[in-house]
């Protein structure tokens, strides 16, 4: 690992981010405009869980909502979506009971004029396309405040040497 902070952006922009684009952003790409657009939505969620773990630095565990609430806080744009809502309702509904607590959104994709209006029942709709527009803008806020902040920059590092970053494999078959 880089020991300056000049070679630790050298390193985060050209192995990081690279591989942050190719194995996070890329099947998010692929999924929101699909028919499997709500599995995008888990990852899109899940991908702010792991943004936040990043920006959070030491271990989340058992402050998993302050790290989540507060990247999304800190790094979406202000007034879009009510964090704690981002939070119960994606997070803790979708991807861990596959459903969306308390009903505070209705999630569609291929429609982005609706994106953030409320549908008849009081729900405020989510277009996947539009979702991940501004998490790709809050993605990209964040990695350039790592690029000036030492500070954020040894958070990801010490995060990343915790607990890893999925990756390809080599396997060898005996």
């Amino acid at each position: 690992m880089p020991t300056t902070f000049a070679d630790k952006i050298n390193w985060f922009r050209n192995d990081f981010r690279p591989h942050f684009e190719e194995w996070v952003i890329g099947p998010i790409d692929r999924l929101v405009t699909s028919r499997d657009a709500l599995i995008g939505f888990i990852f899109m969620s899940c991908t702010i869980d792991y943004l936040a773990g990043f920006w959070w630095g030491k271990s989340t565990e058992g402050e998993n909502k302050k790290a989540y609430i507060g990247f999304v806080d800190t790094f979406f744009e202000k007034g879009r979506y009510a964090s704690d809502g981002l939070y119960d309702s994606l997070r803790n509904g979708l991807v861990h009971m596959f459903t969306i607590k308390n009903k505070k959104y209705a999630l569609i994709h291929n429609n982005p004029k609706l994106h953030l209006l409320q549908d008849n029942a009081g729900q405020i709709i989510i277009n996947a396309g539009n979702f991940r527009d501004d998490l790709v803008a809050a993605k990209d806020k964040y990695f350039a405040d790592v690029e000036l902040k030492s500070d954020l920059m040894d958070k990801l590092i010490e995060r990343l040497n915790r607990d890893g970053f999925l990756g390809p494999s080599t396997i060898i078959v005996k």
